[in-house]
Parts: C-alpha cells; structure tokens; sequence
C-alpha cells in the first residue's frame, strides 16, 4: 500500500508533456506574428491547412504545441536556433536545406509557374505564338518570395538573362508587385498562387508557361525539424502515417482545397 501511494505521488513529477514551437508560414493577411490565420479567405486555406495537421500531428504525439505564424524566410533559421521545433512552409527538400534542418516524410507535391498580367506577357513573348518560359526571359523583372526556391533560382539566372530578381515576404507582396507594376512576372508555387489569386477581381494575372519541378522548383514537400531530434522526426512520421491510414490526412486536404496533390 505504501509503495502504491509513493507511486501516485511520483507519477505527476516523472511525466513531463512534450512542448513544441511550431511556425506555421504566414499569408498576406496575418499581421503579428502570434495571430491565429484567418479562415474567411481563400489565400489563407494553405495556413490553415497546415495549422490543422499540425494540430491534429500535435494531438496524436500527446505534445503541448504553440503556434506561430512568422514570415517564410525565418522559419528555417528558427528550426537552426531551436526558436521553433516544427516549420509548416511548403518545404522542398533540397541539398542545401538538408545541411541545415531535418525533413518530415513527404506531404504533398509542389511545382512552380510564372504569373504575370496577359498585356505584359505578351510584351515578353519570344514570337506571337510563342511560349515564355523562365529559361527564355530576358530583361525582365521578376519577383519572387525571399529565401524560397523559386527566388535562389532566379538569382543563378540573374545576370545570363538581364533579370531584374525582387523578394517580397508573402504571396500577397507577390502578386501586389504585379498590380502596382513593380514587376513584370512571379515566380511562385502553383498552389500557393491559385490560392493567393482573388477569383472575384476582374483582371488578375494569369499562369504563364509551363509547370516547373526541375532545379529545385517542385517536388515533394515536407515539415522542418531540427537535424539532432532523431526522436522527434520519428513521431511526426509515425503521427502524418497514422493520418494516412485512418483518412484524417485526406479529410483535412478535401475540406480546403478541390484538387489532389498528395
């Protein structure tokens, strides 16, 4: 009986609940970097998607998880620092990513497109009836997120092809640029640009040229972790399986988004 009650009283002290900061990549709209997403609006339905598997990963590893909502290009040097243990931005898995954090099984595959108003794609086009693409621009501004692929790529082409490269934090910035003519084209994920697209405006600009999955610019996409947590990978893994196998995964895709890229 003695030994029963020790037991009860060392039982609260010897279990600690898993803490874990997690970053979930901001959309145009969030303002602080505190401040749960928005859900009224399409260009927000990528954050939100991600806040809910990561909520739902949360609650099958039994972790007590605080969210943030930061801009793209901190959430890598914050996995770095041990600022946040998990990062949510529509990561693709590269060499030089892999030197710095850890990656989650895939979630779902990404690829990337120009966008750019009809007038001003024209303007660039090689001929008539031909096809821009972003090996054949020339002399051109093109704006892309700062720290993301998309823009890593655009500086190797930089100076060959007479590229103007801009960065801007979000989507929003993006496709702002566009409007205000600060930029002929973006470069851009195709999911997160059809999100960030408003369907109701009467001119938006539109995808131009083909899909890109090479040098980088799609592929599978995953969660960062930080590279020294074996453990940790290892229950995020065991947590996304779990979702697979049960239907949890492909309920919260269907509910945001009309298309299947996992």
């Amino acid at each position: 009986m003695n030994a029963l009650r020790c037991a009860a009283l060392l039982w609260p002290a010897s279990v600690v609940a898993l803490e874990l900061q997690v970053a979930i990549a901001r959309s145009g709209q969030h303002k602080l970097p505190a401040e749960a997403p928005a859900r009224s609006s399409r260009e927000t339905l990528l954050a939100d998607f991600n806040l809910a598997l990561a909520r739902e990963a949360c609650r099958r590893m039994a972790a007590r998880c605080v969210f943030w909502y930061p801009d793209f290009a901190e959430i890598i040097p914050g996995i770095e620092s041990k600022r946040f243990h998990l990062g949510f931005g529509s990561y693709l898995r590269t060499p030089e990513r892999e030197a710095r954090v850890a990656f989650s099984d895939s979630l779902w595959r990404s690829s990337s497109r120009l966008l750019a108003f009809a007038p001003v794609a024209a303007r660039f086009a090689p001929s008539p009836a031909g096809e821009i693409t972003v090996q054949t621009l020339r002399n051109a501004r093109v704006v892309s997120i700062t720290s993301s692929q998309q823009h890593a790529y655009l500086q190797r082409l930089a100076r060959a092809q007479g590229l103007e490269v801009l960065g801007a934090a979000t989507m929003r910035d993006c496709l702002a640029a566009l409007r205000q003519e600060q930029a002929d084209f973006a470069l851009l994920t195709v999911l997160g640009a059809y999100l960030a697209l408003d369907p109701a405006a009467s001119n938006t600009p539109t995808f131009v040229g083909p899909a890109l999955v090479d040098h980088d610019l799609g592929g599978s996409v995953h969660i960062a972790l930080p590279r020294d947590d074996e453990k940790l990978r290892r229950a995020v893994n065991k947590a996304l399986a779990e979702m697979r196998r049960d239907g949890s995964y492909q309920r919260l895709w269907r509910q945001r988004f009309p298309f299947d890229f996992y």
